[in-house]
């Protein structure tokens, strides 16, 4: 995917989301920034994954949970439960 003319827009473009939930009940949804700068050439999920993980740490134990999907698909990519990743079960 290459840069349209007018820039990079986060709900349109990014390619993750997280979902966080927090202890008091709030729900928040954050995406991804695959991009160094509005006008970059290319996406970067890697960059953008980085972006989130950082954010789930920033919140720590404020939040019960946090999840990043792939906005593309809708799939799960990782889990966190107070700030601490959660192992996926491969039998499911």
């Amino acid at each position: 995917m290459t840069a349209p003319k007018e820039g990079w827009k986060l709900k349109r473009d990014s390619l993750s989301k997280l979902l966080i939930y927090f202890k008091d009940g709030n729900v928040r949804t954050l995406w991804s920034l695959d991009w160094k700068h509005k006008y970059s050439k290319f996406l970067d999920r890697n960059l953008g994954l980085a972006r989130l993980r950082k954010k789930v740490t920033e919140y720590g134990t404020k939040a019960d949970a946090a999840i990043i999907y792939d906005k593309q698909t809708g799939n799960e990519i990782e889990k966190y439960f107070e700030g601490t990743p959660v192992k996926k079960d491969v039998n499911s």
